[in-house]
């Protein structure tokens, strides 16, 4: 067995029958990939025996449309699990195998399993558009129409703890109000600025000199 794949158990036993026609891999609580699908090669160009056993963020290397990380040691989605929480779909601009780039969306599904319940992070990408994913910078000023009905103060309190990395809950905590009300701010903060996830709304807070 080569030293940087995990000792196989019952638990990673069970990951690995996973199957789905969407690419697909799984990380550990240490961020190490041990499950990786077809369909994962075939988008990135890593092989599954390549992928298995480095972390993943060394194979997606992602980061935001303006180049800020977003794979990295104890990442958001990490940090996340190990709290047993999951994290809302995000867009990633990620790395092929031979370095292009690739504009997707991941969405997290949280499972334990063990006798530790240990935290796996079942990644499911799908490709989007590069156009819907632009950075601030390389957005022209017809690129993104104006704000017709401007966020209101805590509606931009709460655009500022999304660009911070915060989740739903941590942004209730700080904010002292609800989940659902916060989950409430954020919808509305999507739909106000066009914006097709929380990442975009952060793009386009940006674009807009609202953070």
């Amino acid at each position: 067995m080569s030293p940087r794949q995990p000792a196989d158990t019952t638990a990673l036993a069970w990951i690995r029958r996973l199957r789905s026609a969407e690419p697909m891999f799984v990380s550990d609580e240490h961020q190490r990939v041990v499950a990786w699908s077809d369909a994962a090669t075939e988008l990135l160009g890593w092989e599954a025996g390549d992928a298995i056993g480095r972390t993943c963020y060394e194979v997606i290397a992602g980061t935001e449309p303006d180049g800020h990380p977003v794979c990295g040691r104890d990442c958001r989605v990490a940090a996340n699990a190990r709290r047993n929480r999951v994290t809302m779909s995000y867009d990633v601009v990620a790395r092929t195998r031979d370095g292009e780039r690739i504009f997707l969306t991941s969405a997290i599904v949280l499972a334990t399993a063990g006798a530790e319940q240990r935290p796996f992070m079942i990644h499911l990408l799908r490709p989007r558009s590069a156009s819907t994913s632009a950075s601030p910078a390389s957005l022209e000023p017809d690129d993104v129409a104006p704000v017709g009905n401007p966020l209101s103060r805590r509606e931009l309190e709460v655009l500022h703890l999304l660009a911070d990395g915060r989740t739903t809950g941590e942004i209730a905590e700080a904010l002292s109000i609800s989940r659902f009300t916060a989950r409430n701010h954020i919808n509305s903060i999507e739909r106000k600025l066009g914006a097709r996830s929380r990442v975009e709304a952060v793009v386009l807070g940006q674009h807009h000199r609202l953070i």
